[in-house]
């Protein structure tokens, strides 16, 4: 019986090994998890680390450095005030060549004027980008702190319901009102946790969560099928709250950290209600922004997006960071 045990465990172990190898030199290549456990967030970015981002569309070769952003491509510069970027995937764009990335276009925009410093981070929310910005971000020599809301998204993932029970951990904030909230921090690291972290350095990984959620999600289309209209009565009061909560909470962070520091926000919508609700929040607050997409009109720019995604190209990064030069929203 022993014996037998020890046979399957090492044909596991040679299956897995084999086909590990084969992911790495096939048209099948998914790259391996960009992040690992973090006691503050859940998630961040492994620090000094390389990888690609692949895609049917894209491979592309990304870089983090030792606080693990996005790397720039000048030097850290003491001397000079910092440029704080939040936001999610969009913003993150490991998918995006690195010297295109929005903080690297924006650096060449304004000929290296600041330290331009990303915070993007996938699967995040204004809730998590709330305690990055309280936790990971030093605003003593910050003289911008610049969020892009994809909003009707950020809607929906500022609620921890809405968190995939396969997804990486998460904190969260759950407001009882604007100046009312609790931290929910992520769980104590687990033995899945410890899994998922050791795994995560191999393709594998990548190929058995991909499966999973597919999985999932074929049997869930399956199980129910919301429609538009179904969508549009479901009350989002609370995620409301949530959203606006966080953008107050952090404004009121940043002006007790650096008054002299300036927060503003991009907000990235389709649904002219929506705009209107969170930039009439925004005025009330004292809070600057814009409408990306009524901004982009002006100047008569589409924003390109990658083929086999929704991700914003390297132009777009590029066109995002011209606009904002253009109409001065950082000077």
């Amino acid at each position: 019986m022993l014996l037998k045990i020890i046979i399957f465990l090492t044909s596991l172990l040679f299956s897995l090994v084999s086909f590990e190898f084969f992911l790495e030199n096939s048209p099948f290549e998914y790259g391996i998890t960009p992040v690992e456990y973090d006691s503050q967030i859940g998630m961040w970015h492994k620090k000094g680390f390389e990888g690609y981002a692949i895609k049917e569309c894209y491979k592309t070769k990304y870089k983090f450095n030792k606080e693990g952003l996005p790397s720039s491509i000048y030097k850290h510069n003491p001397a000079k005030e910092n440029v704080a970027i939040l936001g999610d995937s969009y913003i993150e764009g490991i998918m995006v060549k690195n010297e295109n990335i929005i903080h690297n276009s924006l650096a060449k925009e304004f000929n290296n004027k600041y330290n331009f410093m990303n915070y993007g981070l996938s699967g995040s929310s204004p809730v998590q980008q709330f305690i990055i910005l309280k936790d990971k971000i030093n605003l003593k020599n910050t003289k911008y702190v610049i969020q892009f809301i994809n909003l009707e998204g950020d809607l929906l993932d500022v609620d921890s319901k809405n968190l995939n029970s396969l997804a990486r951990p998460k904190v969260y904030v759950e407001f009882d009102s604007m100046d009312k909230y609790k931290i929910n921090p992520p769980r104590a690291k687990t033995l899945y946790d410890n899994i998922g972290d050791f795994l995560g350095d191999y393709q594998i990984y990548t190929f058995i969560k991909k499966s999973i959620y597919y999985f999932k999600e074929s049997i869930s289309i399956k199980k129910e099928q919301k429609t538009d209209k179904e969508e549009g009565k479901k009350d989002l009061s609370k995620n409301w709250l949530y959203l606006k909560g966080s953008i107050y909470q952090s404004n009121k962070l940043i002006k007790l950290m650096n008054p002299a520091a300036q927060y503003k926000i991009v907000i990235n919508s389709n649904k002219n209600n929506n705009k209107l609700k969170l930039g009439g929040f925004l005025l009330e607050e004292g809070i600057q922004y814009i409408y990306l997409d009524d901004v982009l009109k002006k100047f008569k720019i589409n924003l390109g997006g990658f083929s086999c995604d929704s991700h914003w190209n390297n132009s777009a990064h590029k066109d995002i960071a011209k606009v904002i030069k253009k109409i001065q929203f950082i000077n």
